[in-house]
């Protein structure tokens, strides 16, 4: 008789590293022995659908994901929730439907429910404050249309348990 030890993973948070606003997201599940004894492979967003070997996910889109991991011999599947978030290089108020509004992106009120971003001009001056869950800045300030240049944000985050993430950056209105 051949006996293989294994177990469902033990997969907490911790074991996460994400990278998020960036040219190339990625989700990487920490996997040197601490997710237990079995064979682990690694889905994104599909608990039923395609596992893979590799513990990292590139080039993930803004929005909430479900990360799973399964013991390959069937003792079981983990889950962990995952945000990634992204802020906009540009946006093009020109009413044509396509980057109207800039905005934070995946972000989902369940997770959290309250987000203001601040958004200044090159000089520092503040133009306005936004609700992260709403449609996002137009590109109007006093009623004006605003001049293509670069503009400044500072994203204010608090999620369901009170912690408090800021996000500062830089993003160009484009009118053409």
């Amino acid at each position: 008789v051949e006996v293989t030890a294994s177990e469902i993973p033990t997969f907490l948070p911790e074991d996460i590293t994400v990278v998020d606003n960036s040219e190339i997201n990625s989700i990487t599940i920490r996997n040197n022995g601490n997710l237990g004894i079995g064979d682990y492979e690694f889905s994104l967003d599909a608990i039923d659908g395609f596992y893979q070997d590799e513990n990292v996910f590139n080039n993930v889109i803004p929005g909430r994901h479900i990360v799973y991991v399964r013991d390959k011999n069937g003792c079981g599947i983990a889950q962990q929730l995952v945000h990634i978030l992204g802020f906009p290089k540009f946006f093009t108020p020109n009413q044509d439907g396509v980057n109207d509004y800039w905005n934070v992106l995946g972000i989902n009120t369940a997770d959290y429910p309250e987000v203001v971003v601040h958004i200044f001009d090159r000089h520092g001056k503040h133009l306005t404050s936004i609700d992260g869950n709403s449609v996002g800045w137009n590109g109007i300030y006093n009623g004006e249309l605003s001049i293509s240049t670069d503009y400044w944000y500072l994203a204010e985050l608090t999620d369901t348990g009170g912690n408090k993430t800021q996000y500062k950056g830089h993003f160009s209105l484009i009118r053409r």
